[in-house]
Formats: structure tokens, C-alpha cells, sequence
């Protein structure tokens, strides 16, 4: 398999493909009325979005992309080379960086907690989601050449 920063390619597509996807199913299909009433947008900002969809649907890729590859080479650097310690690695990364900085906007910009709960959710299952994907497509995609 072709590899980048010795991460498997295709695994890193596929699991960007899967966080991409479970934002939709998040904030597109199971959560939109809540997270839409949750940002309190008006009229015109729905408008403007629908408006550039296609620009904001790209731009959520690039971003679920970045965040498989970050997440593959912070397993990779941890050692995580087994489907357990890739998901606990996960989860250490989404505790220590997705959850703090989610925290801001709940004390800085007076988010509502439960907006902060379902990114937070969205988040979690994502990044656990990407190491699933990454390990069990690619036994040796997260292993780190330092184990």
C-alpha cells in the first residue's frame, strides 16, 4: 500500500470518508433541528449557507481529512498497534485537544452546554471512528516505527 509520513493512504482516505459521514448523520440528519435552534441562525444565514453549500461540503472534507491524518500519525507516534490501544489513543486525543477547545466557546463565547455536548458527541465518535477505520484497514496503518 502506497503510504505518506508512513500512513497508509487508502485507510486515511476511507476514514476521512467516515468522519465526513458521520458529521452528516450528526448535524444532517439526526441532530439538524437541534444544532440549527442550538446556533439560533437567522433567515438570511440559512439562506447564505444553503446558498454555498458546495463551498462549505468541500471545505468540511479538506477538514475531516486533517483530522484522519493528525489522528493516524498521533497513533502512530503513540504505538497504538492493535484496535484497542488505537480506540484508548483516540479517545485520549479527543479528551485532550477536541474537548478543551470545544470548551472555549462554552466560556468565551457563551455557547450553550448542550451545543458544546453534541459537538463534543460528534467529535467522539469520529475520532474513535477514524482509528477503527485506520487500524482494520491497515493492521500496521497507526503502528509506530519507535515500538
Amino acid at each position: 500500500m502506497p503510504r505518506i509520513f508512513g500512513l497508509n493512504i487508502i485507510a486515511v482516505l476511507a476514514s476521512a470518508i467516515a468522519l465526513y459521514f458521520i458529521g452528516f448523520l450528526f448535524y444532517g440528519l439526526f441532530f439538524t433541528d437541534l444544532w440549527v435552534g442550538l446556533h439560533d441562525f437567522t433567515e438570511a444565514q440559512m439562506i447564505a449557507a444553503n446558498e454555498n453549500m458546495a463551498f462549505g461540503m468541500l471545505h468540511g472534507f479538506l477538514i475531516s481529512l486533517v483530522t484522519a491524518i493528525f489522528i493516524g500519525l498521533a497513533l502512530k507516534r503513540f504505538g497504538s498497534d492493535g484496535m484497542m490501544p488505537a480506540i484508548k489513543g483516540a479517545v485520549l486525543l479527543w479528551a485532550g485537544f477536541a474537548v478543551t477547545t470545544l470548551a472555549y466557546d462554552v466560556v468565551y463565547a457563551m455557547q450553550p452546554v448542550m451545543l458544546f455536548l453534541l459537538d463534543a458527541s460528534h467529535l467522539l465518535v469520529g475520532f474513535v471512528v477514524v482509528a477503527i477505520v485506520q487500524t482494520a484497514l491497515d493492521g500496521i496503518a497507526v503502528k509506530s516505527e519507535y515500538a
